[in-house]
């Protein structure tokens, strides 16, 4: 395989508090989306998202495990996860679990395995994993955004307390009920209380292919890192609060770049030697 481009980029623009990351190795590359985090407790200094792809990138790390299939791989990096929990010794609130999405090229398999809400993209085809209850989020605090416009709130005032997020603080809590599950409102996540196999996305691709992994930090994937940032760069100065051009559960918050950590890897698949 071959690296074409990869990028990382915080939404506070500082690598010590950025939840994303990407692992790029000999045969394989991940994209790894932390998940905000919903509750206040701190792992190793850092919070629940960040400490999650940090443990998840220390996996990737060991040899051997590139050899593993997909469902075995998943299993293997939630139980990453759950160990480094179990390691805290404490009870923990739901709430306060390291969590994260990942998306993973395997070129010794020629796949791309996909657990969670990353996204890709194969030869411009894109594949955005999204969550349905993650919409329904979004169009709420769109709606309560709209509303708070029309009662004489500035988009200043929004961007510093954004009383739509906080209309969906605890449908964001209680969504956790959701996850791994089959059905409904479910959806896939790595969070250490084991995988749900039908939720896991295998895509095959073959030499010649151009593949894209990103995080959902991007609203719109395009064909390279440039246009990606460019329509990223769109909504941003058009929507900054993300209830108009792109409805989502969080916007920019006062003095952030963006409304969340991105990251972006772009591959052409080659012939092995």
């Amino acid at each position: 395989m071959q690296i074409v481009e990869s990028f990382l980029c915080g939404k506070e623009n500082n690598p010590a508090t950025c939840e994303d990351g990407i692992y790029i190795g000999e045969q394989l590359v991940a994209v790894i989306d932390g998940v905000t985090a919903k509750g206040h407790r701190l792992w190793n200094g850092h919070k629940s998202g960040y400490y999650a792809k940090e443990v998840l990138l220390n996996y990737l790390k060991q040899d051997g495990i590139v050899q593993q299939k997909p469902e075995e791989f998943m299993k293997n990096l939630d139980g990453a996860l759950r160990e480094s929990i179990e390691s805290q010794g404490a009870d923990l609130k739901t709430e306060e679990y390291p969590r994260a999405s990942i998306i993973i090229y395997n070129d010794i398999y020629k796949e791309i395995w996909n657990y969670g809400d990353c996204q890709c993209s194969i030869n411009g085809t894109v594949y955005t994993h999204a969550k349905e209850i993650d919409e329904i989020n979004a169009k709420r605090r769109a709606h309560v955004l709209k509303e708070a416009l029309k009662n004489g709130m500035s988009c200043e005032e929004l961007s510093k307390m954004d009383p739509g997020r906080m209309a969906i603080l605890e449908n964001l809590r209680t969504q956790f009920d959701y996850e791994n599950k089959k059905g409904g409102y479910g959806y896939p996540i790595l969070n250490g209380m084991g995988i749900e196999p039908s939720m896991l996305c295998v895509y095959k691709v073959k030499a010649g292919d151009e593949v894209i992994l990103a995080s959902d930090g991007y609203p719109k994937l395009e064909k390279s890192l440039k246009e990606s940032e460019e329509a990223l760069s769109h909504i941003l100065q058009k929507d900054p609060m993300c209830f108009r051009l792109y409805p989502s559960t969080k916007g920019v918050k006062e003095g952030n770049i963006s409304f969340d950590d991105r990251a972006f890897c772009r591959i052409v698949v080659t012939v092995q030697p």
